[in-house]
């Protein structure tokens, strides 16, 4: 069985890649509940960009029609290097510094994770088997008491 993985790119994002590659490594590899989490009481203006990211991936593997959206993965999560946009800063004396404004390209690939789709199933198997086991023993035990009333009627009559 396949999993499903999908994917969200944001390019030319206006944040150093170098910090922005410091939040990517909190949640790479993490559920995608947890990655929330994390990115929710994470202090750095790339988190507020990546949790985005990761609202787009989760909501496109909602089109690829996952099964479930909390059994989701973040499987590979990348910061690459963007332009870097020069400007220039009038100094004394006639001369210049130069602004650098760096960008990134930040990728989020989210894939069903195999592992809990099975565990998730097993958990349901297992809930069923007790509910089935559970109204077998409940039908038993109706069935043992309509027996014992109609013996106690057929006995009541025979007393008569």
């Amino acid at each position: 069985m396949e999993a499903i993985e999908a994917r969200a790119t944001l390019r030319f994002a206006r944040i150093s890649p170098q910090k922005t590659r410091l939040v990517a490594d909190l949640i790479r590899g993490k559920n995608v509940e947890e990655a929330r989490r994390i990115l929710a009481f994470t202090q750095k203006k790339g988190a507020r960009v990546i949790g985005k990211l990761l609202d787009s991936a989760i909501a496109n593997a909602e089109v690829k029609q996952v099964e479930d959206p909390e059994i989701l993965r973040i499987s590979l999560i990348w910061v690459d290097q963007g332009p870097t946009y020069r400007r220039h800063m009038p100094r004394a004396r006639g001369r210049v510094n130069i602004l650098r404004r760096p960008s990134s390209h930040i990728t989020v690939v989210v894939s069903e994770d195999l592992a809990a789709k099975e565990e998730a199933a097993a958990k349901l198997a297992a809930m069923e088997a007790k509910k089935a086991k559970k109204r077998q023993t409940k039908a038993a035990k109706a069935d043992t008491g309509a027996e014992t009333k109609t013996k106690a009627k057929k006995a009541g009559e025979g007393d008569e």
